[in-house]
């Protein structure tokens, strides 16, 4: 596998380092020209934007969905847990009688 140079810089002082002097106002930065265009104008239909009660209501009926899902995901694993304790206890005990 590669391995990656490492270089130590604990001690390395940023304080101590001469920055040079830069001065960007003279330096010629390239010009550019963009072309000019015209964005077709589009008419969009007239489109009726639902009420905040009606967010809310939409919010509230999502909420409701996600917390009947929770509880039947939740009822469904103690079914099966109930499930797997029977098949358990009925194969302790075929092995116990076996015994």
């Amino acid at each position: 596998m590669a391995t990656f140079p490492r270089f130590d810089l604990s001690d390395f002082d940023l304080s101590k380092v001469e920055w040079p002097k830069l001065d960007l106002s003279k330096i010629e930065w390239p010009k550019f020209e963009l072309p000019e265009f015209e964005l077709p104008k589009v008419d969009l239909p007239d489109v009726d934007l639902p009420s905040v009660e009606q967010i809310a209501g939409f919010a509230r009926d999502a909420a409701y969905v996600g917390i009947g899902l929770a509880v039947m995901t939740a009822e469904r694993l103690q079914a099966l847990q109930q499930q797997l304790l029977e098949l358990l206890t009925s194969q302790l005990t075929k092995v116990r009688e076996a015994v």
